[in-house]
């Protein structure tokens, strides 16, 4: 990993943002809204919710996350971040440079975020929280770039396909099912194995 400096994870964005930095909001999983900045599951592990940040730092982004509060509302919070990233754009940062990273719960948010906010630019990334349960609500529609990875083995219902096909504002779009064998496991740690696709697919597009 390249050297970062613990300056560039931020819980908000910053009043004067460098328009040629690229901002990266990564939403946690409800565990830890639950149960504090280092849960432990006892079929996962603990949630290295820290180590991510770091891992997503060392990769030349600045880094926008907080822990939320317990029972946090997906969609009002999901307006929230947006709000956040309108004010990055208002301040000069090119919606090419956002990319928003949820994780589970925080995927769900991420996906109201490309919902409300329509922007065809931004990057989203969704990891293992694409789940079948929110389109029940008729107008979750994805918008701009979204990749969305999972495990093979997680037991929670993730349907990736059936958001895209009800998703017409899309531009690239990717599915990615891992075989690691680490089931809803994924979002605990930063693994290579989702970092690596991540950055490549964010290369590509």
């Amino acid at each position: 990993m390249q050297e970062f400096s613990r300056s560039d994870i931020l819980n908000q964005p910053p009043d004067r943002p460098d328009s040629s930095n690229r901002y990266l909001f990564y939403l946690h999983g409800l565990i830890v809204e639950v149960a504090g900045i280092r849960p432990k599951s006892e079929e996962h592990g603990y949630y290295e919710y820290e180590g991510i940040l770091d891992a997503l730092a060392s990769k030349g982004f600045v880094v926008i996350s907080e822990v939320r509060g317990k029972d946090t509302h997906v969609q009002s919070y999901a307006r929230r971040i947006g709000e956040q990233v309108k004010s990055l754009m208002d301040n000069g940062v090119p919606a090419d440079n956002i990319i928003i990273v949820g994780a589970s719960k925080g995927g769900a948010i991420a996906a109201y975020v490309s919902s409300f906010l329509q922007e065809e630019n931004i990057s989203y990334f969704i990891l293992a929280g694409l789940f079948e349960k929110y389109l029940e609500d008729e107008n979750l529609k994805l918008y701009g770039k979204v990749l969305s990875i999972h495990d093979r083995e997680d037991k929670l219902k993730i349907t990736p396909q059936e958001y895209f096909q009800r998703s017409k504002g899309l531009g690239h779009f990717k599915e990615v099912v891992l075989d690691i064998k680490k089931g809803h496991g994924i979002i605990y740690q930063p693994y290579q194995e989702w970092l690596d696709p991540f950055m490549q697919w964010l290369d590509e597009n």
